[in-house]
Parts: C-alpha cells; sequence; structure tokens
C-alpha cells in the first residue's frame, strides 16, 4: 500500500513541473520528456514571440487547450519558444514559426508535423 501511495505521489509530483499558461503546457528542453511521460498525445506549437502568425494563434490555441482540458481529454497542449529553445527546436527540425507537431503515444521520435493552415 506504501508503494502504491509513493508511486501516485511521484505521478503528481511529475505533472506538477510542466508549467502552463491559460492551459497550455510550457514546454521547454529540461522538461520535455516529462511532460510526454505525463501527457503522452500532445500537440506542440514551436513558436518565436515576435511572429505575427504566433500571436494571432496564442489565443486560440489557449481556448482549445482549455477547452481539452475541461473535457478531460487525455490530449494536451503545448507551446516551446523556439527562439529560448534552440536546440529543442533542432531536435525537432523547425525551421520557420509557427511549427505544429503531434507527439501520440508519448513517442517523441516520431512526431507528425502539422501542413494545414
Amino acid at each position: 500500500m506504501l508503494k502504491l501511495l509513493l508511486v501516485c505521489a511521484l505521478a503528481a509530483a511529475s505533472r506538477a513541473d510542466v508549467p502552463e499558461e491559460e492551459d497550455v503546457l510550457v514546454l521547454k528542453k529540461s522538461n520535455f520528456d516529462e511532460a510526454l511521460q505525463a501527457h503522452p498525445d500532445i500537440l506542440v506549437e514551436f513558436y518565436a514571440p515576435w511572429c505575427g502568425h504566433c500571436k494571432a494563434l496564442a489565443p486560440e490555441f489557449a481556448k482549445a487547450a482549455g477547452m481539452l482540458k475541461a473535457e478531460g481529454s487525455a490530449l494536451r497542449l503545448g507551446k516551446v519558444d523556439a527562439t529560448e529553445e534552440t536546440e529543442l527546436a533542432q531536435d525537432f527540425g523547425v525551421r520557420g514559426y509557427p511549427t505544429i507537431k503531434f507527439f501520440k503515444g508519448g513517442d517523441k521520435d516520431s512526431p507528425k508535423e502539422y501542413s494545414g493552415e
């Protein structure tokens, strides 16, 4: 029983290590793996703070994140400031902003890139 309580406490602590802004997970190199472990299905926006398209997307992305979270969906939305997290952006081949990738089942080796408008 004690072992089960410790596992639950550790799981809760790992979720707490991924900060959120307006229900969007704030991802960095230091917490990316933890985020995928806690939330295996994440749609991630790689953005630049100065990008006009990114600024226009932000409120809609936050609104969708809030709706998914409120519904108890397993899918979460996350964001990476690619100008600060350059190594993480390079790891995933980000070449423009915004770049949106879907990480399914906690697999960070083969995310699907969103190619729509």
